[in-house]
């Protein structure tokens, strides 16, 4: 049976001050039978005699007290494991914009910065592949990472990265460094993490997470494995299946890596839903390794200025509408353009996207981050869940994308509007589902 906790989003933010696993110790007494003495004077001795001849003797059982030869359990030193695996830690900085509303309705947007962590799970010809999670970088602009390493000069140990792919269903994203931004000295001593298995956890092993916490720097939380199988259901609806770990849980420390006595990595500190104090939650890194593993193969794109168009308008499912009406989460059809590139391929209102190019789709903004990688002329696989007589049925089309219409070119870099402004813009109709589907009520055109 699942556990299931409700806990609000709070974005980036997460796990983990130092924290050592004591057990308390208990004092045994010196003999397995202890009696207690009680002085009395000779009188008071002669009284109670002949009380006690005067009335029925009970007998009790005499309880024995605990003992042992040897202390049972003596602090853990994790140092050696700590020192292992401290080469494949890097921590995650990153850029990302954010719009605000003033009290008169007017938006302005900010430039904000974040703290996480990560850690190295491959090396190709060109890259070293950082594993993290998507909500630290799902909405970045610029992610920079700093390798634990040692350097005369500490510029030489950041590096910028690009993301090379996310997916947003089980909160996972990978980074990727050029090498030959990397330099020679610091890449020499770098490491790629040992990937361990998580089938066979067991609640009260040992559960050592290393990360950015508070984004002050490294540190470690030596713990133990507190809960298994424990349902994390988020703000918008979305759950994760994890284990939980009894770290306190600070900011930063999202991405970081849960590892064994052994060193072996058994799960992804995911600190971006939590609401509680001392104890965090793991990805187990066996859902995590073919994720990871489709991820690290994906081809690292950069952000186009003028990407793709399929000539489809869409509105999110989120995930509360999902599990309420039963409709698959996803970035929902409901008008596709004239002789456009979705027509094309055979897409049709009503038709819920669902996966672009093997990336998961949970929602219209999820799409919006994925085909601004993508330029016109390119072929896309695109899955969606058209409803049939049985209910929704996956169906896979190959989309060519083409240039986008001049009047919508820069629509998906405006700030994102309200409803009753949308009919404003060329291009964005309002959207007919508003208070059904959720989200932030806007459409996008892609």
């Amino acid at each position: 049976m699942k556990k299931k906790l409700a806990v609000g989003l709070t974005g980036a933010m997460l796990a983990g001050a130092l924290v050592v696993s004591q057990a308390a110790v208990s004092v045994f007494a010196e003999d397995n039978k202890t009696t207690l003495s009680v002085s009395e004077t000779e009188t008071e001795a002669k009284e109670t005699e002949e009380k006690a001849e005067e009335t029925e003797k009970k007998t009790y059982t005499q309880l024995e007290t605990t003992k042992t030869d040897e202390s049972l359990v003596t602090a853990v030193d994790v140092s050696n494991v700590v020192e292992a695996v401290m080469p494949s830690i890097v921590t995650v900085t990153e850029k990302s914009v954010q719009e605000v509303r003033d009290w008169f309705g007017q938006s302005q947007e900010f430039e904000v910065s974040g703290a996480a962590s990560g850690f190295i799970i491959a090396q190709n010809d060109d890259e070293l592949l950082i594993a993290t999670n998507n909500h630290v970088v799902e909405d970045s602009t610029e992610v920079t990472v700093a390798f634990s390493a040692e350097a005369d000069d500490p510029d030489d140990l950041l590096a910028s990265a690009k993301v090379k792919g996310t997916d947003p269903k089980t909160d996972l994203a990978v980074i990727a460094v050029d090498l030959d931004d990397i330099k020679e000295d610091v890449l020499s001593q770098l490491k790629i993490a040992v990937l361990g298995s998580s089938d066979n956890l067991k609640v009260g092993q040992t559960a050592i997470t290393i990360g950015n916490s508070l984004g002050e720097g490294i540190s470690v939380t030596s713990g133990i494995v507190s809960a298994l199988d424990v349902e994390i259901q988020v703000e918008d609806g979305s759950k994760f299946t994890e284990f939980q770990t009894d770290g306190a849980a600070n900011q930063g420390q999202s991405g970081g890596m849960i590892v064994n006595s052994k060193g072996e990595v058994i799960g992804i500190f995911n600190a971006g839903y939590l609401s509680g104090d001392n104890m965090g939650y793991g990805i187990p890194i066996s859902t995590a390794i073919p994720v990871l593993q489709d991820l690290i193969n994906r081809e690292t794109r950069d952000a186009l200025d003028e990407h793709g168009y399929m000539g489809i308008t869409v509105v999110a499912v989120s995930a509360e509408a999902s599990n309420f009406y039963n409709i698959p989460e996803g970035a929902y059809i409901y008008e596709v353009s004239e002789d456009s590139a979705g027509e094309k391929a055979g897409l049709k209102t009503g038709d819920i996207i669902v996966g672009f190019d093997g990336i998961t789709i949970d929602s219209k903004e999820t799409l919006l981050r994925q085909i601004a990688y993508y330029a016109p002329g390119e072929t896309v696989e695109v899955k969606v869940m058209r409803q049939g007589g049985d209910g929704y049925e996956e169906e896979t089309f190959d989309v060519t994308l083409e240039e986008a219409p001049e009047d919508l070119k820069n629509i998906d870099k405006a700030p994102q509007k309200e409803d009753d402004d949308a009919q404003g813009i060329p291009g964005m109709p309002q959207n007919p589902f508003d208070g059904f589907f959720g989200g932030n009520g806007s459409n996008g055109d892609f």
